[in-house]
């Protein structure tokens, strides 16, 4: 994959992530690639780049981690 294609599949991704957060609140991040039915390669660098923005924040219960929206809106 060049590394074009690649910038433009993880921001794509980041959007879809963030749609299917605001639709179920939170979600786990390991089951997270499957579910969307991406590479995970590619959902952890979206979730990485939502989370340096400042959009998304890292919930922890027990031995999960999960992902939401960021309360500042953005």
């Amino acid at each position: 994959m060049q590394a074009m294609d690649m910038a433009n599949s993880v921001k794509e991704c980041a959007e879809r992530v963030l749609n299917e957060i605001a639709r179920s609140e939170r979600v786990n991040v390991l089951s997270f690639a499957g579910h969307l039915g991406e590479r995970s390669l590619i959902v952890y660098q979206s979730i990485g780049w939502l989370a340096r923005e400042g959009r998304i924040r890292y919930l922890q219960e027990d031995n999960q981690v999960y992902i939401s929206l960021a309360e500042n809106g953005k």
